[in-house]
Order: C-alpha cells, then sequence, then structure tokens
C-alpha cells in the first residue's frame, strides 16, 4: 500500500553549477594544444621513484608509460584509455586496462598535479607534478595483454582496443596468422566482431604512398579469441535525465539489493522534476535553476514498511537537505556540503 506523505516544503537542495552540461557537449578542457605530454617523477614506496609520462590526445584517449626507478626487472607499466574532464574542479578522469581510475588536477596548462584515489588532493612534501614536455610523444607503446575486438573482412583484420575504443589496422606479421585463422573458425558470419586477447606494439605503421602515418596493432603473441563485448568505456555522464545510483552515503557504503528498487536519484530536464528512492520508497520533488544553484522546492516520499538491508530513505532525505555543490567525475557523482565535505556519492549505471 502506498500513500504519499509531504516530507518537507522548500527543501534547499542546491548545487555548485559552473555550466549546464547536456550528454553530447563536451566539459570545457582548460588544456590548450593538445595533444600534449606531461612527464615526471612521482612518489614510490618501493623505488627511487616512478618515471611517468601522460600523454592526452584530442579525440579523448590517453597513453602512459611508468617506469619504476631501482626495481629488478620487469620494472616498466604502460597504459592506454580514456581520459575526460570533470564537470568542476579541473580534474582530469582517466581509465586504462584495469577498472582503477586515476585522477590529476590541471595546475595550469602545463602542469598536471597527481590526486589521490578519491581524486582529493594529497598533501606531502614530496613531488606530485607532472610537467608538459616540449612536445607530445607518438603512440609507439607495447601492452600486455591487450582486449579489443577483432574483426576480419575484405582480406584485412582490425583490432578496436576495449578501453580506449582505438580502431587499429592489424598488421599481417607475428603471431597475426594464429589470431586469423582462429577467428575464422569461431565467426558466425563475415565481419562479426569477436573478443581477442593478444600481446601486441601498437605504433605507427609506415606510410601508404600518398598518405599519413598511422598507428597501426602488431600482434606479438596470440592468446585467446572468443564470442563476447568489451566492457563499458569511461565517459562524461550528464547531470540531468541519467539515474544516479547511491554508492556511499557519509563515508559509508551503501547495500544495493540484487532485486528491486535501487537507491538513487534522478533530475529530469521535463518540468524540472526530480525523483528517486532510498531503496524503498519513492522520493519525488521538484528543481528550479539559476544560474550555478538549483533548489529542490518540495519533497514527498510515499510511506511503505521496508525491512530490506539497502533501505536508506530517512538517512537519504536528511543528507540532501546539507547538500550546497556538487561534481561529476566521469561516471561518477559527488554531493557535498558548504565546507566542501564529500556527502554522498553516485554512480551512472
Amino acid at each position: 500500500m502506498f500513500e504519499k506523505l509531504c516530507v518537507g516544503a522548500l527543501m534547499a537542495f542546491v548545487f555548485w553549477h559552473p555550466e549546464s552540461v547536456n550528454a553530447t557537449e563536451a566539459v570545457p578542457v582548460p588544456l590548450p594544444q593538445l595533444p600534449a605530454t606531461f612527464s615526471g617523477t612521482l612518489p614510490c614506496a618501493s623505488c627511487e621513484g616512478i618515471q611517468t609520462s601522460i600523454t592526452l590526445q584530442v579525440d579523448g584517449t590517453f597513453f602512459s608509460r611508468q617506469l619504476y626507478v631501482g626495481q629488478a626487472s620487469p620494472n616498466q607499466a604502460n597504459d592506454l584509455g580514456r581520459w575526460v574532464m570533470s564537470h568542476y574542479g579541473n580534474i582530469v578522469v582517466m581509465q586504462g586496462q584495469n577498472s582503477e581510475q586515476r585522477y590529476f588536477r590541471v595546475k595550469s596548462a602545463d602542469s598536471l598535479e597527481m590526486l589521490d584515489l578519491e581524486a582529493r588532493s594529497i598533501f606531502s612534501t614530496l613531488n606530485y607534478s607532472l610537467n608538459r614536455t616540449p612536445s607530445a610523444e607518438t603512440l609507439d607503446l607495447k601492452l600486455f595483454p591487450l582486449n579489443g575486438l577483432y574483426r576480419y573482412f575484405a582480406d584485412s583484420g582490425r583490432f578496436t582496443e576495449c578501453a580506449s575504443g582505438l580502431d587499429l589496422p592489424v598488421v599481417t606479421m607475428g603471431d597475426n596468422a594464429k589470431l586469423e585463422n582462429a577467428y575464422l573458425r569461431l565467426r558466425a558470419e563475415p565481419g562479426q566482431a569477436l573478443l581477442a586477447t593478444v600481446y601486441a606494439h601498437i605504433k605507427p605503421a609506415p606510410p601508404m604512398e600518398g598518405q599519413n602515418s598511422t598507428s597501426s596493432l602488431h600482434p606479438l603473441r596470440f592468446e585467446n579469441i572468443a564470442k563476447g563485448d568489451c566492457a563499458p568505456r569511461l565517459y562524461s555522464a550528464s547531470l540531468k535525465d541519467q539515474f544516479w545510483t547511491l554508492v556511499q552515503l557519509k563515508g559509508k557504503p551503501v547495500v544495493l539489493p540484487e532485486t528491486g528498487r535501487a537507491p538513487g536519484l534522478m533530475l529530469h530536464t521535463d518540468n524540472s522534476r526530480l525523483s528517486g528512492s532510498g531503496g524503498c520508497n519513492q522520493l519525488l520533488g521538484s528543481y528550479s535553476m539559476d544560474g550555478r544553484f538549483v533548489q529542490l522546492n518540495m519533497v514527498a516520499a510515499t510511506r511503505m514498511a521496508c525491512l530490506s538491508p539497502g533501505n536508506v530513505d530517512a538517512e537519504l532525505i536528511e543528507t540532501l537537505t546539507q547538500v550546497k555543490s556538487w561534481n561529476i567525475l566521469g561516471q561518477r557523482m559527488e554531493l557535498y556540503d558548504q565546507l566542501g565535505r564529500l556527502l554522498a556519492r553516485f554512480e551512472a549505471r
């Protein structure tokens, strides 16, 4: 049985909003002259330092190299993936071959500052800065292993790398024959994309006559191919018309239900409606925008007895009254109080 209960009239729900960002609009990037490479030596707990270079490309891809000075070989880690800007705070969000995201703040057009895994500043006397190099590096990287969608059509193979989305021609060398033959045995139709794992070298291919050099994939070792797809790539989510799943509330992780209603919020463009749930009851309301601010005018909730462990109705409603600012970092939204302290964290799913 559902019954609407007015929880609060004119509940303040204020967001610090630099600009209204639609899903199809790019967040302004405070970095002129891309592509750009930033390099420096970062602290290391078990070595003399981590020589790091990160190259940000105009198309939203990045590649990086890290050398762990003083460690025995193998002591180098390469990465390839995508990067986006936070909606506020000039934070570069990067996600590469693994699922862990990295964060750097743009200190100036020529300098990046490494942040911690929560995208917060690291207070230390050690160096966490990377500085722009005179010229950008060229993509020339060995990656072990590398996952992507492989397809063979019209006597040529192509490989779409999962994390970055780069679509690369496959050079007929190394283990290319093994990759091609395994694909031809498994495909159901010509041109079908299959999920492949290879050890590879991505580097410029010799230019064809009258053409510029392009990046290509050199398959050094074939590992596996199967029916499947890549995991979703990093992107910059929109504040509006996106259901934001609540994953952390006042420093504590939120238990998400296996079935039923997940706790979260959505700010609708249509009629400036607000909807959501604390995991049990439905939350309803409206909001109005005035430049950098958003205000929640009325909140109502259905009244239903809930015993599920993920029910945070009351705590979520109480927390929303304290919100003063927001930020989106890729697919993560954070809400803060008037002192900038994190109140709640959501993920676009």
